[in-house]
C-alpha cells in the first residue's frame, strides 16, 4: 500500500498566512498547542504583503512538501467592496500560485466563503454543490481565487488543496461586528444593539473552536476536498439575542431599523462534514455564545 503523504506525520510546518486577524490568530494558537513539535509560523502585514511578488517569493524557504500552509489574508467587505479590493484579493493569490507551482507543498487550506453562493439570496437547502453566484466583489474573488488554486495545484499532484467555505464565524477574541460577537460585547458594555428588521432571518453560526478543530482533521485527509464549514442548524439573530439575554440576565437595549434589502434565510446541508468525520460534533450555539460573553466580561 502507497504511503499516505497527507498524514499530519509528513508534516514539519505550519504556515498560517494572515495570522494577525481574527481566525489567523486563533489558529496559530491553536496549533502551536496542538503540535508543539512542529514549527508552527504566521505571516502578515506590514511584514510581508501578498499583493507584492518579491515578498511573496521571500516565503519560498517555508514552501516545500513537508509545509501546509492555512490561507485567512484577505480584504474583507468591511474594507471596501469594490473592484479594487477585488484585484488585491486576486493579486494575493496569483502570487502565492506561482511559487506553488514550483515550490509544491503538502497541503494549502484556502478559507474562501459561503459569500460564493450569493449574498441577499434565500435559500434552505445550501450544499458544495449549489450553484456558484456571488453578488459582490467580494464573493467574486474569493470564487475565482478557488478557480486559480484548483488549477495551479492540479498542475502539482503530490499538492493537496482544501477549499473551506465558512458562514459567519464568531467566537472569543473576534471584532464587535453584526451578530453573536458583537451582540455580546453591547450587552456586557450595556450599549444600545441595533437590529435589522425584526432580526427573524435565519443564518449560520460556527464557533471558531469548531473552525479549527475542523482544519486540524482536514489535514490527515488523503485527498483534496471543498467543504462547507457550516453546523447544518440555522438560528436568528433574535435567537441570537435571546440567549445572551438568559446567560447574563441584561435586559438588552435593542432598536429596530427598517430593512434595505428583502428578508432572505440561509440553511446549509452538512452532510458531507459527517461524511468525512461521522464523530465530529459541533459546540452548540448557546455554549459558544456563553464562550463568547465571558470573553466580553473579562476585557469589560
Amino acid at each position: 500500500m502507497p504511503e499516505d503523504n497527507h498524514s499530519v506525520d509528513n508534516i514539519k510546518k505550519i504556515l498560517i498566512l494572515g495570522h494577525k486577524g481574527f481566525i489567523g490568530k486563533y489558529l496559530l494558537k491553536f496549533f502551536e498547542k496542538e503540535y508543539p513539535e512542529l514549527e508552527i509560523a504566521g505571516i502578515d502585514l506590514p511584514e510581508t504583503d501578498l499583493t507584492k511578488k518579491s515578498d511573496v517569493f521571500k516565503l519560498k524557504e517555508f514552501f516545500d512538501k513537508n509545509t501546509s500552509v492555512i490561507m485567512c489574508s484577505c480584504l474583507k467587505r468591511e474594507h471596501g467592496d469594490n473592484i479594487d479590493n477585488f484585484l488585491k484579493n486576486l493579486m494575493m493569490v496569483f502570487n502565492l500560485c506561482r511559487l506553488l507551482e514550483k515550490n509544491p507543498i503538502n497541503t494549502f487550506i484556502y478559507l474562501s466563503s459561503a459569500a460564493v453562493y450569493g449574498e441577499d439570496i434565500h435559500n434552505t437547502n445550501i450544499t458544495e454543490e449549489t450553484s456558484i453566484n456571488p453578488t459582490s466583489y467580494y464573493g467574486l474573488a474569493k470564487f475565482s481565487c478557488e478557480r486559480l488554486l484548483s488549477k495551479s495545484i492540479s498542475l502539482t499532484p503530490e499538492s493537496k488543496l482544501i477549499i473551506l467555505r465558512p458562514a459567519v464565524i464568531y467566537g472569543p477574541g473576534d471584532k464587535p461586528c453584526y451578530g453573536p460577537s458583537g451582540f455580546s460585547y453591547s450587552a456586557i458594555k450595556n450599549e444600545k444593539i441595533t437590529l435589522w428588521g425584526d432580526g427573524t432571518e435565519k443564518r449560520e453560526f460556527v464557533i471558531i473552536d469548531d473552525l479549527a478543530n475542523l482544519i486540524n482533521r482536514l489535514l490527515s485527509v488523503p485527498t483534496g476536498a471543498i467543504l462547507n464549514i457550516v453546523s447544518g442548524k440555522s438560528s436568528t439573530f433574535k435567537d441570537v439575542l435571546d440567549i445572551i439575554s438568559s446567560i447574563t440576565s441584561i435586559d438588552l437595549n435593542i432598536t429596530s431599523k427598517k430593512r434595505t434589502k428583502d428578508k432572505v434565510d440561509n440553511i446549509f446541508n452538512n452532510q458531507k462534514i459527517y461524511d468525512l468525520f461521522p464523530d465530529f460534533k459541533f459546540i452548540p450555539l448557546e455554549e459558544g455564545i456563553k464562550k463568547t460573553v465571558d470573553y466580553a466580561k473579562s476585557q469589560n
